[in-house]
């Protein structure tokens, strides 16, 4: 483990060259060892004067965002692969003074160069991290910005419901405790948090949301302390705020790299947020679409974003939908039919028929003039013709329908709101599916970021955390009313008949409908036995 800023600094410099390699001493729990990796500064032979000199290329340079001073882009493989898998630089200002961070990445370049020769076609192909500029560039056009709103609201449209899990929990206590977290929620605005953490883990490759206690100062000496969902991390009524940090002012200030069976193997330790070190238990994050370990640090420790990976499919649907604007604008020709011989041969100054070159552009240009369900154009009866020619504009809505599914996989009736077309025509199947997805991605993403601020919004309002209370996702389809009832109802008849025949007594059958997360009664107290009655 090793420092970022101290690691880059001593591959400008700080190096000894073994072989065309470099060696490295780094300090572990084991004690110190050398660690060969790839040399940044690169000694190349001056064909002029046949010394040896230092040749550095940067990044930019791969990529071609930025010409190095008196350097010309890497030209081996070996070269760019190494720049390519750097980690990513910051603007100024994110990152703070001081500080160690933890790295043992230097060598992937080489890696990658040697056993896979993919750093030609990476960049070309798009498969780079872009940067936050042009990401939030991409994200001003509406068909990169929609898909990602609408799975952020989607996703949090319906939210969440909290429930008891506990048979015997006193049924009054409970329904306290549930609308005090449910305030809790409303007053910090978890929903809206949430959603637009969605957004940026979506839109930039990873979203943060910070965790604001009161008390506690906005510097390092208060931000780099881990904080534990334990009643001594998280006193009664701290939780003050919760707060979006853009991607973009911060930076991943230290992570495992050594040892793949530690749990926090490429995992921020901590992040530099503008220059603050803030512990990653007060930042919790998001990463729908996460890269391999090879590429976090070039990703900044995100993922893939979702333009990014819509790009293709995005130009070719504007591409698409260009041509079949050209189309519809010039589906008619209008074709006169004369006598171009007469027409169209001179000889110097003379002219050969009563019509000449000139005469049939203004003849066109009075044509185009009149043209309407009003106009009259007369024609010549034995010489001219008149008559339209139209190209076939059938199958274009569908290729230009079928363009727009490419590009995020959601129904066309949630993306621009085109219904389908034909008899009997139906997106419910498709509307499922995509519940479905949402649903998923629920579980896998949102999921652990609720439960953590679950967790803590127990400890501020009561210093302790219940374990018979959790929250479950509503699902996005829901049955109507009368088909709820109708359920309900084939419920209580089974039950009727397991009474009956003894295959269960009426507190058990009171107990599974207390239990049953979509009962009408689930709230009713149902879980005590009724007055009067045995559990026998």
């Amino acid at each position: 483990m090793t420092n970022w800023l101290a690691r880059l600094r001593g591959c400008f410099g700080a190096s000894t060259l073994h072989g065309g390699g470099v060696a490295r001493t780094l300090t572990t729990h084991g004690g110190a060892r050398r660690e060969p990796v790839l040399p940044r500064v690169l000694q190349q032979t001056d064909h002029k004067t046949g010394r040896l000199g230092k040749k550095r290329s940067g990044l930019g340079a791969v990529f071609g965002w930025a010409a190095q001073a008196g350097g010309a882009a890497p030209s081996t493989m070996q070269e760019r692969a190494d720049h390519l898998f750097q980690p990513y630089q910051p603007p100024r200002g994110v990152r703070g003074a001081g500080g160690s961070a933890l790295a043992m990445d230097a060598a992937l370049g080489a890696y990658a160069a040697g056993q896979y020769g993919m750093a030609s076609s990476f960049v070309e192909q798009g498969l780079a991290f872009k940067g936050y500029p042009t990401l939030a560039a991409m994200m001003l056009r509406a068909e990169f910005r929609k898909p990602v709103e609408i799975i952020a609201r989607e996703a949090t449209r319906a939210w969440v419901r909290f429930r008891c899990n506990g048979v015997g929990a006193d049924a009054a206590q409970t329904a306290a405790r549930l609308r005090a977290v449910e305030a809790e929620f409303l007053r910090l605005h978890v929903r809206d948090v949430v959603r637009r953490q969605i957004v940026h883990g979506l839109g930039f490759g990873i979203g943060h949301i910070w965790i604001g206690l009161r008390g506690v100062p906005l510097n390092d000496a208060g931000q780099a302390v881990p904080l534990r969902a334990t009643p001594h991390g998280l006193a009664r009524g701290q939780l003050e705020r919760l707060v979006n940090i853009d991607p973009i002012w911060t930076t991943p200030n230290s992570y495992n790299a050594d040892n793949p069976l530690r749990a926090d193997y490429y995992r921020p330790v901590d992040w530099w947020v503008q220059g603050v070190l803030v512990n990653s238990s007060r930042l919790l994050g998001i990463v729908p679409y996460e890269v391999p370990d090879i590429l976090k640090p070039a990703f900044n420790f995100g993922g893939l974003a979702l333009p990014q990976m819509l790009e293709t499919y995005v130009h070719n649907f504007l591409r698409t939908r260009q041509s079949v604007s050209d189309m519809v604008s010039n589906y008619a020709t209008k074709i006169l039919k004369t006598d171009m011989s007469a027409t169209m041969q001179s000889d110097g100054s003379a002219q050969y028929g009563d019509i000449d070159a000139q005469s049939v552009t203004a003849r066109v240009a009075a044509m185009n003039a009149w043209q309407s369900n009003n106009g009259t154009f007369v024609l010549d009866r034995e010489s001219e013709d008149f008559d339209i020619k139209s190209a076939p504009l059938s199958g274009l809505a569908e290729l230009q329908a079928q363009s727009q599914e490419f590009m995020a996989g959601i129904p066309l009736v949630k993306l621009f709101g085109i219904q389908p077309q034909g008899l009997n025509a139906s997106s419910q199947g498709e509307i499922r599916v995509f519940y479905d997805e949402i649903a998923a991605f629920q579980e896998a993403h949102m999921a652990p970021v609720l439960r953590s601020l679950f967790q803590l919004v127990q400890l501020n309002l009561w210093g302790s955390i219940d374990p018979d209370l959790d929250f479950e996702f509503v699902p996005l389809w829901q049955m109507s009313e009368q088909e709820a009832a109708a359920v309900e109802k084939t419920k209580t008849d089974m039950d009727t008949a397991n009474i009956q025949s003894g295959k269960i007594t009426p507190h058990e059958a009171r107990a599974r409908e207390a239990a049953d997360a979509h009962s009408l009664y689930r709230t009713a107290g149902l879980a005590q036995p009724m007055p009067g009655r045995t559990t026998a």
